[in-house]
């Protein structure tokens, strides 16, 4: 059973998505903020990461960080979810590290019926990297393909979402998509990591 841990200051959040988890046959972990996060990834490795960035006194962001600073023996995927509609720097400065960006009000059952896909892909992407690693592989073009698959994700599930609430500007990522399209053929990555990119 996969574990999903919730970082999420509001209660009643925390409580309906344990819920629904559950019901998605996940094990659920919730927390109320950063430090807690931290604090029990000393203890747990979960396979996902849902991470609230609207929280006091450690907000999301600085969690993102720390998280992606801790000494893990294995780095989770991580799905953002804010009431904040995004910015096109935020989306560029972060979407690298993460796996997709949900703005509130959301639908639980959807965002839970999609987690063991994106678990799956974090593992392809992973194996891959190691992979690649191993082989010899320019380290730095592996990091810089595995950031930008990330991002062009990213961008790509902000811009469907667009279109159905305009809440945001359009993401321009037809660059980034050519740099990973020329990185993915230059590493000789599966082509299954491009499907959803």
């Amino acid at each position: 059973m996969e574990t999903i841990l919730l970082v999420d200051d509001d209660p009643a959040i925390r409580e309906l998505f344990a819920i629904y988890l559950e019901m998605g046959g996940f094990r659920p972990l919730t927390v109320a903020g950063g430090k807690e996060c931290l604090d029990l990834l000393g203890q747990e490795n979960p396979d996902l990461i849902i991470l609230d960035m609207m929280m006091e006194p450690m907000d999301g962001w600085d969690t993102l960080r720390a998280v992606l600073d801790a000494r893990l023996s294995r780095h989770p995927p991580i799905l953002v979810l804010t009431g904040k509609p995004p910015v096109t720097d935020e989306i560029l400065r972060y979407g690298g590290m993460i796996w997709d960006y949900i703005v509130k009000p959301v639908d639980v059952k959807q965002i839970v019926s999609s987690l063991a896909a994106i678990i799956t892909r974090d593992h392809e992407l992973q194996e891959a990297m190691t992979a690649a690693y191993s082989s010899g592989k320019d380290r730095s073009a592996v990091q810089e393909y595995a950031r930008l698959l990330r991002l062009v994700t990213v961008a790509r599930n902000l811009e469907a979402r667009r279109r159905e609430r305009p809440w945001t500007d359009t993401i321009q990522v037809n660059a980034l998509k050519e740099r990973l399209t020329a990185l993915h053929t230059r590493l000789g990555f599966s082509d299954r990591l491009l499907e959803s990119a």
